[in-house]
């Protein structure tokens, strides 16, 4: 009886502590706030638009149709292609695949430069900002959605926080 009366006791005092903690917690997942402003949103148009960016880009679609051309020609015509046809399909193919490879891996390093250099540009108004936000909504604890197996989506400030970079960055613009 008395082990019942324990178990259930460190249960609602497990419940009952756990309640407390979560009061004074948030959730924010720091690098889509920042990703998610106006000024990030222009910076990666500003990629997309950029003449290197649009040409590698086109290369790159031009090779994968390329390839895929080989690939059905190598399909539709194996049987009758000697060896050495083969072997000339075979190492074209692997010229395209690794130029793919090379323009892939260009395009999505400079994607991530791009990123990058947005969170190097508002990591310090998003410090500023969320040290504001703790105080203002006198919060205990700020986790990240990485960190969580569930979280209330009420307790998500992400969209919060976007909101107010994006007005200071406004505000500084002016």
């Amino acid at each position: 009886m008395n082990r019942i009366k324990y178990l259930l006791l460190s249960s609602l005092l497990a419940v009952f502590s756990a309640s407390l903690i979560a009061e004074g917690t948030f959730v924010l997942n720091a690098e889509r706030a920042m990703l998610s402003t106006q000024y990030a949103q222009d910076e990666f148009k500003k990629l997309d638009e950029d003449a290197d960016f649009i040409a590698d880009r086109e290369r790159l679609e031009l090779l994968q149709t390329e390839g895929q051309a080989i690939l059905d020609d190598f399909q539709k015509n194996q049987e009758t292609l000697s060896d050495e046809q083969i072997v000339d399909m075979q190492g074209k193919l692997e010229d395209k695949q690794t130029e793919i490879q090379f323009l892939t891996q260009k395009l999505q390093n400079k994607a991530q430069e791009t990123q990058q250099a947005v969170i190097a540009a508002l990591s310090e108004d998003f410090q500023r900002i969320l040290g504001e936000l703790i105080n203002a909504k006198d919060m205990d604890m700020v986790v990240t959605p990485q960190a969580l197996f569930y979280a209330d989506p009420d307790l998500d400030i992400t969209d919060e926080v976007t909101a107010l970079l994006d007005v200071s960055l406004a505000e500084k613009s002016e």
